[in-house]
């Protein structure tokens, strides 16, 4: 019994150590901005590409095209921003509140139908 203890002491406190280091704090923020950018990137590409492939002035399929190949630029640009802000809360509330004003715009140009070309296509 008296061994056991002994072993599982020293990892006890390289953990604590561990815990207590920068290291760990800069995980947290790498692994938070990694999830900033996947998901906020995601969405914020997703809403860029359906507020565009409704106000495109292209015939149906090349909206959705011209959108779609778009959403890669957005993409890689939210990432970008998400990597190049120092703030925790700036880089989530700016993917966010960016996905909202564009899905708001979305909704009016939607209500209002803008759709300036309709057929064409293939």
């Amino acid at each position: 019994m008296i061994e056991k203890i002994a072993m599982t002491q020293p990892l006890i406190q390289r953990l604590t150590r561990w815990k207590n280091s920068t290291i760990w704090r800069d995980s947290l923020h790498i692994g938070n901005r990694c999830l900033a950018a996947t998901f906020g990137g995601y969405l914020l590409s997703a809403v860029a590409t359906i507020l565009l492939a409704q106000i495109l002035p292209l015939s149906q399929v090349d909206r959705v095209l011209t959108a779609m190949m778009l959403s890669f630029t957005v993409y890689t640009c939210a990432v970008i921003w998400v990597f190049s802000v120092k703030s925790t809360w700036r880089y989530w509330l700016d993917l966010f509140a960016l996905s909202g004003l564009l899905y708001l715009a979305y909704l009016a140009a939607k209500a209002l139908d803008i759709n300036p070309i309709q057929g064409g296509g293939l």
